[in-house]
């Protein structure tokens, strides 16, 4: 979003509002944006339960965002979700400055459910969210993507290297994921020895892992190459055939963009988000789900060669997973930014 904001105006003065002791506090400022940090932990999984911790901590967090409304005096705040969300939304608010909520599942979360009707406009990424939010103004703009995936967007969606599996789970890595895989690579890797595997293992896993195959006499190379972070992320989509992951909103719409089908296991937790965003992938028919409480070796490796093992079938799920694209959601979102912060001058 910062890429696309600063492209519709050069001149624009950005601040990232943040958990003070989240990793954005270190990954923002490096991309050459301030940061402010508000100390909001997270609630836990249950609303009710929640509250009680949330009143201690929001007259807090609520004081830091207001001195920083203040101070800053923006023309229009951009909330993605998540408690930090809240007292900058509603210190905004109180200042009538206008305030775009952006949904990137396809089940908004509590945030967005208590502030969606209050601040009014929200963009979305699947069309299906605004019938969750009845009292507010819902666009459905698709997930902002980094620029590289959105100029990959629109292109061939012709497959890279025959029976490359990408395994990905983010910059954290997929613990349950990334033990079945282990489990399942003898099987993966002796179907044939055009199978090969690139395994993104999260850096916090990425020992465990190495040590792992190495007991299990796994020969870490050319065809398996556990890594534990890369920042190529779209050429490594470009050369795989197949790519494994969970199913978080931004993930989804960055593979959409290079046109891969998808073998996706969303994460079982957060309000199953991400069992929703799978759910639409592969009603689309860009992706086969496998439930995490489900996830067993013999039926990860079954899905993945039955997939790879059907050139047709690769390439029908591919043409899907194209279909699904926004590449140029940041900028409508960016659009949109501009004509609220226009109607408050």
């Amino acid at each position: 979003m910062a890429e696309a904001l600063r492209e519709t105006d050069s001149e624009l003065t950005l601040a990232y509002v943040g958990r003070a002791s989240g990793p954005e506090s270190e990954l923002v400022p490096q991309a050459g944006i301030d940061f402010v940090g508000l100390h909001l932990g997270s609630l836990g999984p249950s609303a009710f339960g929640a509250r009680p911790r949330l009143a201690g901590r929001l007259a807090v967090a609520f004081g830091q965002a207001t001195r920083l409304v203040s101070r800053f005096r923006p023309d229009v705040v951009l909330a993605t979700g998540g408690y930090v969300c809240v007292p900058v939304s509603m210190a905004a608010r109180q200042r009538r400055i206008p305030v775009l909520m952006l949904e990137q599942n396809a089940l908004p979360g509590r945030a967005v459910r208590w502030l969606g009707s209050w601040v009014r406009d929200v963009a979305t990424s699947f069309p299906g969210t605004a019938a969750y939010l009845p009292r507010a103004r819902v666009v459905c703009t698709g997930n902002p993507v980094r620029r590289p995936f959105a100029e990959l967007a629109g292109r061939s969606t012709r497959l890279g290297a025959p029976h490359t599996l990408l395994v990905m789970g983010g910059s954290q890595g997929a613990r349950n994921l990334n033990g079945v895989l282990l489990e399942a690579l003898p099987t993966l890797l002796g179907a044939s020895p055009q199978v090969r595997v690139v395994h993104l293992t999260g850096p916090s896993d990425h020992p465990q892992v190495v040590a792992a195959a190495g007991a299990a006499g796994i020969p870490l190379g050319d065809r398996y190459q556990p890594l534990p972070f890369v920042s190529d992320v779209a050429e490594r989509l470009v050369a795989a055939s197949l790519v494994a992951m969970r199913a978080g909103g931004s993930s989804l719409a960055e593979v959409a963009c290079v046109g891969r089908p998808m073998v996706l296991v969303p994460y079982p937790h957060a309000g199953e988000h991400q069992a929703a965003n799978a759910e639409i992938f592969e009603e689309a028919g860009a992706a086969r789900v496998l439930p995490d409480h489900e996830l067993r070796a013999s039926r990860f490796a079954e899905v993945v060669l039955e997939i790879m093992g059907d050139p047709e079938l690769c390439q029908r799920m591919a043409s899907a997973s194209s279909s699904m694209a926004r590449p140029r959601a940041a900028l409508d979102v960016a659009e949109l930014l501009g004509r609220l912060a226009d109607q408050r001058r």
